[in-house]
């Protein structure tokens, strides 16, 4: 499983994720770069996460999934910071 996170580092929230299968490594490095190299805001960090799967990696980036940061994404809005 391949995850890529965009991060509000002042507010702890997740501004957006996007989860992608190991079959699909191109596309999440596309989507990395799309999303990289427009952003200027120190605040806003972009990670691409690998691992077995999302519970793994709560584990080892907890920060990207805590209750806080996941609170801020939901399928029916766009998110807020």
């Amino acid at each position: 499983m391949i995850v890529i996170v965009q991060y509000a580092r002042q507010q702890g929230l997740l501004l957006g994720i996007d989860r992608f299968t190991d079959a699909q490594s191109d596309e999440a490095c596309d989507r990395l770069h799309e999303l990289v190299k427009p952003n200027t805001d120190d605040n806003v960090e972009i990670v691409m996460l690998s691992a077995e799967s999302e519970e793994v990696m709560s584990k080892t980036h907890g920060k990207y999934f805590s209750e806080k940061a996941m609170r801020n994404i939901r399928a029916d809005q766009t998110p807020v910071v």
